[in-house]
């Protein structure tokens, strides 16, 4: 790469050394990826807060539950 190069912008000399197949499934498979690290990012996220909501629950249940059982 070029100093002052823009690595998202192909110079001529990457246009011409490419095929345009090449290109194509290159840009699939990115698309791809892109798509799936998106999903996964997201059910992570609710994951998280899930564990968060229901570990706060867990939590209170044990600071403020009565000992000794059903009286």
């Amino acid at each position: 790469m070029v100093a002052g190069s823009n690595p998202a912008v192909p110079t001529f000399c990457e246009i011409l050394t490419r095929s345009r197949k090449q290109q194509t499934n290159e840009r699939l498979v990115d698309d791809a990826l892109e798509t799936v690290y998106l999903l996964l990012g997201i059910i992570g996220f609710m994951a998280l807060i899930a564990v968060f909501f229901f570990g706060g629950f867990v939590v209170l249940d044990f600071l403020f539950s009565r000992f000794g059982g059903d009286s």
